[in-house]
């Protein structure tokens, strides 16, 4: 990890400063970034939080990552004998991943309010937002065994609370306690939302 102690002012590498590729299909560069992201690399996080090119390659992130649980389904249902529901999951898979990504907008829109609020943070929110959907490649952990959700959701929390401390400026345990509070409190409400009623999972 290259990540830097909390209060002391990181020195700014020339490559931080340099500008985004300018063409726009550069997958190895930001599938590299992704990973860097998701250990922590605060540099990362930064030129992340200024590259709008991290939305349309976390959003690409994401469907992969929306695809791994149907993917896992498919898998069981030929170990078990079972036809692959094709006609389920070709209707779920969008719906899932337009949930999803609304659950992110929203997500990320009120921890960065409640930031502005309580914790003075100085980032904005689509800084935040480039930065946390090019993290989202923790999602890929579900695909580990038996403690893949779990991971799953630690990663989220973990990705979410360096975006804080790197784009909004947050001390490191502020930026933990938001993170965990909403990763909970949204975790609680999707747990809610699917046995409310016929909805489709949302991946924490």
């Amino acid at each position: 990890m290259t990540h830097n102690c909390a209060g002391i002012a990181p020195l700014v590498a020339a490559e931080e400063t340099a500008p985004p590729p300018k063409v726009r299909f550069a997958p190895l560069y930001y599938l590299d970034e992704a990973f860097k992201i998701m250990i922590w690399d605060d540099a990362a996080v930064r030129r992340a939080s200024r590259d709008n090119n991290s939305l349309l390659y976390g959003l690409l992130i994401l469907a992969v990552g929306t695809a791994i649980p149907f993917g896992l389904l498919a898998q069981r249902s030929v170990q078990l004998g079972y036809p692959i529901p094709w006609g389920l999951m070709a209707t779920r898979y969008p719906q899932t991943l337009a949930y999803t990504l609304a659950w992110i907008i929203l997500q990320v829109g009120l921890s960065h309010q409640l930031a502005k609020l309580f914790f003075d943070a100085r980032g904005s929110y689509l800084g935040v937002m480039r930065a946390y959907m090019l993290g989202q490649l923790f999602r890929c952990l579900l695909i580990v065994p038996v403690w893949g959700d779990a991971l799953a959701g630690l990663g989220g929390i973990a990705v979410l609370m360096i975006v804080f401390e790197e784009v909004d400026g947050i001390e490191r345990m502020k930026a933990f306690g938001l993170a965990a509070t909403i990763g909970v409190a949204f975790w609680v409400a999707s747990i809610w939302w699917v046995t409310g009623g016929n909805h489709p999972a949302i991946p924490h």
